[in-house]
């Protein structure tokens, strides 16, 4: 049986960050079902968990940007790779 964690819910949105050049998936989130609620993207599923299949060339919706970030993203002609951050610091 596999594991079921928040990070393939359709309910989990993750969190990101960015420099000048990329934008790097952190290790939060929060889960959108009922009120807002912090989440981890490993965290064990809860009972209201949904299987959604992972896009890693798809984005969050603009609602779930910064402004500072959406306003990045906007000025891109292209959107550039996503990376995972490591140990609350990026990857270089």
């Amino acid at each position: 049986m596999e594991n079921n964690t928040c990070k393939s819910c359709t309910y989990f949105r993750q969190h990101y960050t960015f420099d000048k050049r990329r934008i790097f998936r952190v290790n939060c989130g929060h889960c959108t079902y009922g009120s807002p609620k912090r989440k981890r993207p490993y965290t064990a599923a809860c009972d209201n968990y949904i299987y959604e299949e992972s896009n890693e060339n798809g984005f969050v919706s603009k609602e779930y940007l910064s402004k500072e970030l959406l306003q990045y993203v906007l000025n891109l002609e292209f959107l550039p790779t996503i990376e995972d951050a490591v140990d609350g610091r990026k990857n270089k």
